[in-house]
């Protein structure tokens, strides 16, 4: 389990670096296909091929660079393991300005997977109304 814990630190360090390109397809490459996006009430997306996902990762992150976010940082990582295959992280995500200024923050889930010792998500749940 060590090594899955390890390759859960590095998807969300990776995910961070991942944003600060601002690159749709970069961010997209962080997930498995299918993928099934949860967001708040009855907001729910399956992908199952790249190009669509990197696209609807790309109007997020053009929508954070207009509003003059700059960074993402991570907080409070809890890992809940299902099995010794799959896991779900938990991570609160922050979004800071140019001056390093937290402006906004939410958590997510992520249903992770294991593929050649890389985590990868196929599964994502924001918690809305936290």
């Amino acid at each position: 389990m060590r090594c899955k814990e390890i390759a859960i630190r590095d998807f969300i360090d990776d995910f961070v670096v991942a944003f600060s390109t601002f690159d749709g397809h970069r961010v997209a490459h962080k997930f498995a296909i299918p993928y099934l996006a949860k967001g708040p009430g009855e907001s729910s997306t399956v992908f199952d091929s790249r190009t669509p996902l990197a696209t609807y990762f790309q109007s997020y992150l053009d929508d954070y660079r207009a509003k003059g976010f700059r960074e993402c940082r991570y907080s409070h990582l809890v890992v809940n393991w299902l099995g010794s295959e799959c896991a779900v992280a938990s991570v609160t995500w922050n979004l800071a300005d140019a001056s390093a200024v937290s402006v906004t923050s939410w958590t997510e889930s992520y249903m992770l997977s294991f593929i050649d010792g890389k985590a990868l998500a196929f599964a994502t749940v924001d918690h809305a109304g936290d």
